[in-house]
């Protein structure tokens, strides 16, 4: 099976490749922007620019990009691409979509982890044409990006310019009920809030004033009057005044100098008093009329300045008057305003809002708008493809050594798996592994059917034969179990299943028996359907099992004398000059029933066999039988598909389990053995394939058969060679083991 697997692949995967056209490869790279963010988590970078790249591989591989090359390049009427393409279809939306397929067959996109870089690989028959492919790709997939991002784009255009419309309206609708309002109770902008407030304390701060202001003024014109009553007028002067004490001075001068040389009776010198006298008279007179100007024109300026100060006390009084009302005005104005003020504060609020709202959609579209005038690429084509003439296909010589390796791996794991999984029994060992039960024999396979006349089975008929020598053996070792007493042994045979050869083995061991020297009868207990054993009771003309038990017929006319053994008589000289060894009167014939194989079965099936079963007379027939023969082999329904088996048990010595070699599973033996209790002595196989199971190399002795085949008259079968078998399959036979 594994040289079949191997040689299979191996040369399916050779002729593929002498038949494959050439095949050229040309690759483009494309790299893909990434993001590059500061103080951002890196690894969220690494997440996303890796999420970028596997996108653009999608992109790039993507049905709709190999439709958009097809288009671009116009393939469907290039005539290298439909040599590629085979059969070129009628119908256009066919030839569409099968060139689509043939360029997602031909396009190959690879990128490395962590790397930026996107490699886009064609195989095409036609380097030109890969070529072609392989840089029009990149091209097709952001000219198909542009379309779909331009198409969303519009569309979230048009949704938005409705969207501002709306928020217009409600913007000029929300601002003209907050100016409706504020025209209904006379607010202007900031009435109502912290503006009053301080317009009112800005007023209020000017009427202070204007008050402070009034009572100093009230104040200086009461001090003006004060002070011009204490002003003094000593040191008032006139130009007349200052003449005459300058001629006063001269005249005291002279005067002095000549009462010093003349004496103060000199004539001048008494004129010179006279003039003193005179002047000093015009000093008084005058000082008295400046003092009496200076004090006039000191009370008028008094009076002028007290009469200027109460007028701007009267002023800065009525000023303080009128900012005090404005004041009161105001702070009733304020108070109303405070009320309204919820009020006007929703108006603004939801005027503020809609303004918002309205500023934020118009900045949007116009980043839309902005957005759409800009070429939406992520990627750029860093490597453009060349035309490649080295071709890459066929390879013969190493496809046929990668097809040779990988199938002799594939044929060792399916024959591992099918050894692994096949749990059907065909050894002794796997016998006394997994059941602890003695292997009794393992009959070969034989061509004929014993069924069809059982005293011409080869154990009777070819004595020397390898099936004769293995009955023989298996009948010893059933012979060798256990008995409950007496020569006479009773011998049960089932299978876990109908099918598995039970008739076939009752069958060989009773001729066995005959072989041996031994009296044997086939009890047939299998009464249910019509079996082998029933069609050959039919044809032996034997009486009915039915009528045994009912007393219709006799039991001493199937029993025959026992016949002599043959090394039991005297060795006799034939005719010949051979000699043999005989008994006296070995030229008689023997009596009816003589060597040959007694069966007892029912020739229909029986409609109720629990009721034949449970009966006295089929105890009563056990007992004669077992007086009359050595081995009476009773064959019971299969274990698993009536319960007839379970309760025969009690009627033999032992009971064997007929195993059909390489069919009988693990698991159908284990639920037989369960359902028998322990009642079961020993294992029997069925139908062994000798040379299979010395191919299989089981270790065991039916491995070695084959170098014991001297021992054996009849040939046996050996194990082909695995030449002559694949000689024979390559000539359409079918594989059979080969006779020695």
């Amino acid at each position: 099976m594994m040289a079949l697997v191997v040689g299979t692949i191996t040369l399916a995967v050779l002729v593929q490749q002498l038949l494959s056209p050439t095949l050229y490869r040309s690759s483009s790279t494309v790299q893909v922007e990434l993001i590059d963010e500061v103080g951002t988590n890196q690894a969220d970078v690494n997440s996303r620019n890796a999420e970028r790249v596997a996108n653009a591989v999608r992109l790039h591989r993507s049905r709709s990009a190999a439709e958009q090359v097809v288009n671009d390049l116009h393939l469907t009427k290039d005539n290298d691409f439909l040599k590629e393409l085979g059969k070129v279809p009628e119908d256009r939306r066919v030839l569409q979509q099968a060139a689509t397929n043939k360029v997602l067959s031909m396009v190959a996109i690879n990128s490395e982890a962590g790397s930026d870089l996107v490699e886009i690989s064609v195989t095409a028959g036609s380097p030109v044409l890969a070529a072609a492919i392989a840089n029009q790709i990149p091209v097709s997939v952001r000219a198909l990006r542009t379309m779909k991002t331009n198409e969303r784009r519009t569309e979230l255009l048009a949704s938005l310019e409705q969207e501002q419309q709306a928020r217009a309206i409600a913007a000029e609708e929300t601002a003209q009920r907050v100016a409706d309002f504020r025209g209904q109770h006379q607010m202007l902008t900031g009435a109502g809030g912290a503006e009053d407030l301080a317009q009112i304390n800005r007023i209020a701060v000017q009427s202070a004033s204007a008050v402070a202001a009034r009572d100093a003024a009230m104040a200086r014109s009461a001090g003006i009057a004060r002070a011009s009553r204490m002003q003094s007028t000593a040191l008032a002067s006139s130009g007349v005044l200052d003449q005459l004490e300058r001629t006063r001075g001269e005249l005291v001068a002279e005067t002095s100098k000549l009462s010093t040389s003349l004496g103060p009776n000199h004539p001048d010198v008494k004129r010179l008093a006279s003039q003193l006298a005179t002047v000093d008279q015009g000093i008084v007179k005058e000082q008295a009329r400046v003092q009496a100007a200076a004090q006039a024109d000191a009370s008028a300026k008094a009076a002028q300045m007290a009469e200027l100060a109460r007028s701007q006390a009267a002023g800065d009084s009525a000023q303080a008057s009128r900012l005090e009302g404005i004041v009161a005005g105001l702070s009733s104005t304020a108070y109303r305003n405070t009320a309204n003020a919820v009020q006007l504060d929703k108006l603004v609020r939801e005027a503020t809002l809609a303004d918002d709202a309205y500023k934020a959609i118009a900045g949007r579209l116009e980043q839309v708008r902005a957005q759409m005038q800009m070429e939406g690429v992520s990627s750029s084509v860093v490597s453009p493809a060349v035309p490649d003439y080295d071709p890459i296909a066929p390879a013969p010589l190493k496809m046929a050594i990668t097809a040779l390796l990988g199938s002799s791996v594939l044929a060792f794991l399916i024959a591992f798996a099918r050894d692994f999984l096949d749990d059907r029994l065909r050894t002794t060992a796997q016998i006394r592994r997994l059941f602890g039960l003695p292997t009794l024999g393992m009959l070969p396979l034989l061509k004929s059917n014993l069924s069809e006349d059982p005293n011409d089975s080869p154990v009777i008929k070819e004595p020397q034969s390898l099936f004769a020598e293995v009955a023989r053996s298996t009948y010893t070792e059933v012979r060798a179990l256990d008995r409950r007493g007496g020569n006479s042994q009773v011998v049960l045979v089932t299978s876990p299943l109908p099918g598995d050869g039970k008739s076939t083995v009752s069958l060989t061991l009773a001729a066995a028996g005959i072989a041996m020297g031994d009296r044997t009868v086939i009890l047939d207990l299998d009464l249910r359907k019509r079996g082998a054993l029933q069609r050959l009771q039919n044809e032996m003309q034997m009486p009915d099992l039915v009528d045994i038990v009912c007393g219709r017929a006799d039991l001493d006319s199937l029993v025959a004398p026992r016949s002599a053994h043959p090394y039991d008589g005297t060795l006799i000289t034939s005719a010949d000059g051979t000699q043999v060894i005989g008994h006296e009167g070995a030229d008689q014939p023997e009596p009816d029933g003589a060597n040959r194989i007694v069966l007892l079965s029912a020739k229909e099936p029986v409609a109720e066999p629990a009721l034949l079963l449970s009966s006295n007379r089929l105890k009563t027939l056990l007992d004669q039988l077992k007086e009359r023969f050595e081995l009476v082999i009773i064959n019971a329904p299969a274990a698993l598909a009536v319960r007839d088996a379970r309760a025969m048990c009690h009627f033999a010595d032992q009971t064997v389990l007929v195993a059909r070699w390489g069919h009988t599973t693990g698991d159908q033996m284990r639920a037989a053995l369960e359902m028998l209790d322990d009642s079961v002595g020993g294992v029997i196989f069925d139908q062994v394939d000798y040379a299979e199971h010395a191919r299989r190399r089981y270790g065991d002795s039916v491995q070695f058969y084959a170098d014991s085949a001297s021992y054996y008259s009849a040939p046996v079968p050996v194990r082909e060679e695995w030449a002559a078998r694949i000689r024979r399959f390559f000539r359409g036979h079918s594989w059979r083991p080969a006779e020695a």
